[in-house]
């Protein structure tokens, strides 16, 4: 079982090794477009000096919020801190003050590199 969206082809993968199997979508994600107009006006006013995202779903969902709420240029100042570079690379057309890759566990160590 799995979601809608891959990061890692696992199942060919195994189908490749001798594995009789057959993927089952289990959940598919449905991005949130709207967002209470208070909360956005806040968040524009305090933008937070670390993101972090923990998967593609994740990065195109903050992407989609940035874009629909026109504050592409409000994260210059803040850190990107991403699972992987898959998920990064959703997110390079925002500048961003730096952005880092993380391994599970790892995040709080990043904050030292700061």
């Amino acid at each position: 079982m799995s979601g809608e969206l891959l990061s890692i082809d696992l199942d060919n993968q195994l189908i490749q090794e001798g594995y009789n199997l057959k993927r089952v979508i289990n959940y598919r994600t449905k991005h949130n477009d709207i967002f209470d107009d208070k909360f956005v006006e806040k968040l524009k006013l305090n933008i937070p000096e670390i993101v972090y995202i923990y998967s593609q779903n994740s990065a195109l969902s903050f992407l989609n919020f940035i874009k629909n709420y026109q504050s592409e240029s409000l994260w210059m100042n803040t850190n990107l801190m991403c699972i992987s570079e898959k998920t990064s690379s959703i997110l390079n057309e925002i500048k961003w003050k730096k952005i880092f890759l993380f391994n599970p566990g790892e995040e709080e160590f990043l904050l030292y590199k700061i």
